[in-house]
């Protein structure tokens, strides 16, 4: 009698089991069926910034980037007299901190940052919202993620700094102090292992010193366009190579010898909830108000930089 229960259980043991199988398989018959959805595509980069670049991330709804970014003094310049000495003199560059900045990034949704931040070069303070309005999809039928990035830039330095080198035959006007930067970003994560990124910017800046490029007499603008480029490379799970570049479109910087396009060269490293940014670059600046209109250093000259960026993120 025993046994002859076991028996009976080990047989409806197995017909539920076919059932629930062939149900699974008629089940999974039915969903290749249906079209599959296409996923978004997730960190085309890995962080709000590359070197000098912005990319197409923004920060998660409710999270906090808190950043800290150091830009040091040139590492060799060939104009100097003595330019290996003064090297050794500046360790590096080290002793030369060109540009230091704080900023604060927050996540109001997934797709829209609004930003505020610090800089030391020219003593600008900034207020910035981007907005990701076009995301990639892993199939392709979307190819691009696409951002607009905007910021406003106030310089808070003294009147003196302001106007220095200026004939001042014209009131003081608050609204000098005032910039403005907007961007539009689009970038395309190509593999697991390249994403690109285009971008085209227009900068104002409501007061200018006048100046003219003597190689073909062109004025100097208070807005003008740039076409920057950017892109990462992974090298292992948590290494990329990195890099990016700034062309100025004004006749006042084409092969003007005061005035150079910004290029930055590095790498990203990922420890743990920290993202470290280390490049070379020839600009002084860490914001695009600052490093695009007034990069004066040469690669070629050696004039090159070190800079770096720690970023961390908090959830509120």
């Amino acid at each position: 009698m025993v046994l002859y229960k076991k028996l009976i259980f080990i047989f409806s043991f197995c017909v539920i089991s076919g059932v629930i199988i062939a149900q699974e398989d008629l089940l999974g018959m039915v969903d290749e069926g249906k079209p599959v959805k296409p996923q978004k595509v997730f960190a085309t980069f890995k962080t709000y910034r590359l070197g000098n670049a912005l990319t197409t991330e923004t920060v998660k709804k409710n999270h906090l980037d808190f950043r800290i970014s150091h830009r040091f003094g040139n590492i060799y310049d060939d104009t100097k007299p003595n330019a290996i000495n003064e090297t050794f003199q500046t360790y590096l560059g080290f002793d030369n901190a060109s540009d230091i900045r704080t900023s604060f990034d927050y996540g109001v949704t997934d797709n829209i940052t609004v930003g505020i931040g610090r800089s030391r070069m020219n003593k600008m303070l900034d207020a910035s919202i981007k907005w990701r309005f076009l995301q990639q999809t892993t199939n392709f039928s979307v190819p691009v993620s696409m951002a607009l990035f905007t910021d406003v830039g106030y310089s808070h330095a003294r009147t003196s700094e302001l106007y220095e080198g200026v004939v001042k035959d014209f009131p003081t006007n608050e609204l000098h102090r005032v910039n403005y930067f907007t961007q539009l970003i689009i970038a395309s994560k190509l593999n697991d292992w390249v994403s690109l990124e285009l971008l085209p910017a227009y900068i104002y800046r409501n007061f200018i010193k006048s100046g003219v490029n003597q190689n073909n007499k062109a004025a100097n603008e208070n807005g003008f366009v740039s076409i920057g480029f950017g892109g990462r490379i992974k090298l292992s799970k948590r290494c990329s190579f990195i890099g990016d570049y700034y062309f100025n479109t004004s006749k006042f910087y084409a092969n003007n010898p005061e005035y150079k396009n910004p290029l930055s060269l590095g790498v990203e490293m990922e420890t743990g909830g920290h993202v470290f940014s280390l490049f070379f670059t020839n600009a002084s600046g860490l914001i695009d108000n600052n490093f695009i209109p007034q990069t004066r250093d040469s690669w070629g000259k050696g004039q090159v930089k070190f800079g770096f960026s720690i970023s961390r993120v908090f959830a509120l």
